[in-house]
């Protein structure tokens, strides 16, 4: 096996955690409050100082027989953002983001990005109204070879997708659109790519949901796994993303090894204890689990990870651990 695997998908940023602080985006995939013509805008987004951000460096795990094998520390990073801010006009608003991002130089040349955004209006704990978006270097590759073949690409472009989409109560909306993009752009390129993505997104036509689609009992991925940070029991709850749905499964125990090395780097206060929660996503149309894990503090009140492991392939486990 090689750092070929190592690859921030699609589906990863589709599935996990799939942000970057980010503005400008599309006003045409707004969500709004027919009654009150109050429209849910990236420009009303709570700014850094409403809340949290905490930074993470990335390792590949190779597998065996569901045993690592062969470790690369830091071949990545990544972020995670939770804001919050009340307003007259725009009440109480909701920012979660997380990204991922690979090191070209310490990832055999690989060159990935993917994040994901949501803005929500929250009523009761719970949001009435959403509008995400999220981009990401499109990663075809599903074998170990496909991927080792990747690594010594000469292209000069790279794909990528973009996904932009509005959730209310009685509305499912979302665009999926495609473009190129210079293959050695990173995510200090960040604001060009989304440049080209909203053009990209102004010449796509919207798609349809998932038929039977109850879009009044289903919110975004972060928002949804948010929420479920926070319940104490275990969680079964639906998100959509791309106009198609999912189930979310999760459950939390103490974790006491990790308790006691996130109170020696002080990422927790030494009263604190901290909880793995196991997790699970599958799409409602069928198709194959997705497992990840996470570890929270217990009872915080904005829960963004501390450890992110997500299985990105049978042979491949992604880590991201926060750096502070």
């Amino acid at each position: 096996m090689s750092l070929a695997d190592l690859i921030l998908t699609r589906r990863m940023c589709g599935r996990m955690l799939a942000g970057a602080v980010l503005a400008g985006l599309r006003r045409s995939a707004d969500a709004a409050d027919p009654a009150s013509g109050n429209f849910l805008s990236w420009e009303s987004e709570p700014g850094p100082d409403t809340g949290h951000e905490r930074r993470y460096r990335a390792t590949a795990q190779i597998l065996v027989f569901s045993l690592p094998l062969v470790r690369w520390p830091n071949v990545g990073g990544g972020s995670a953002a939770w804001r919050e801010s009340s307003s007259q006009h725009d009440g109480q608003l909701r920012l979660l983001e997380f990204t991922g991002f690979s090191h070209p130089e310490r990832a055999a040349g690989l060159n990935r990005l993917g994040f994901i955004r949501e803005l929500s209006r929250v009523s009761a704990g719970t949001a009435s109204e959403s509008i995400y978006f999220g981009l990401m270097t499109a990663s075809p590759e599903e074998t170990a070879e496909e991927a080792r073949k990747a690594i010594h690409s000469k292209a000069k472009e790279a794909a990528y997708t973009a996904i932009d989409g509005r959730l209310t109560a009685g509305s499912v909306e979302t665009i999926v659109a495609h473009f190129m993009a210079p293959a050695n752009w990173s995510a200090d390129n960040r604001n060009e790519l989304i440049q080209l993505a909203r053009k990209a997104l102004a010449m796509t036509p919207p798609r349809p949901p998932e038929t039977d689609a109850h879009a009044a009992e289903v919110r975004p991925f972060l928002e949804t796994l948010a929420n479920a940070l926070r319940q104490t029991g275990p969680v079964e709850a639906r998100f959509a993303y791309a106009g198609r749905f999912y189930k979310l499964w999760l459950e939390k125990a103490p974790d006491a090894k990790a308790t006691t090395n996130f109170r020696e780097r002080g990422l927790v206060s030494a009263n604190s204890q901290v909880l793995r929660a196991s997790g699970k996503l599958r799409r409602e149309a069928g198709g194959k689990e997705s497992n990840f894990r996470l570890w929270v503090e217990e009872g915080a009140a904005r829960p963004l990870p501390l450890r992110i492991e997500y299985q990105a392939r049978a042979f491949l486990r992604l880590i991201f651990e926060a750096e502070g």
